[in-house]
């Protein structure tokens, strides 16, 4: 059962390192000066459903429970991310 945690905990890392990727790609859009801020956002989204299926095929793959795995990579997705959105978000709005 310890492993299990052990695998979300991993997980979460993993999510945590594909949301920091998203956020450089925004960041260096956003710092671009362009008008194409979203044109990585396909990307983005493929990268996170990527992970997402990864980490289920992986888990069913090796006969683990894939509940753990799959919350720690949804919340390594989400919870960085919104730091991440909101840091960028303040240096935006410093360019004012």
């Amino acid at each position: 059962m310890s492993g299990t945690y052990i695998a979300g905990l991993i997980a979460f890392l993993g999510g945590s390192v594909i949301s920091l990727i998203n956020a450089l790609i925004t960041a260096k859009k956003v710092n671009s000066g362009s008008q194409s801020v979203f044109s990585g956002s396909l990307f983005r989204q493929i990268a996170g459903i990527a992970y997402m299926a990864g980490v289920y095929f992986l888990t069913r793959h090796i006969g683990m429970d894939p509940l753990w795995p799959l919350l720690g990579a949804a919340l390594g997705l989400t919870i960085p991310a919104i730091f991440f959105a909101v840091t960028i978000a303040n240096h935006m709005k410093g360019d004012d």
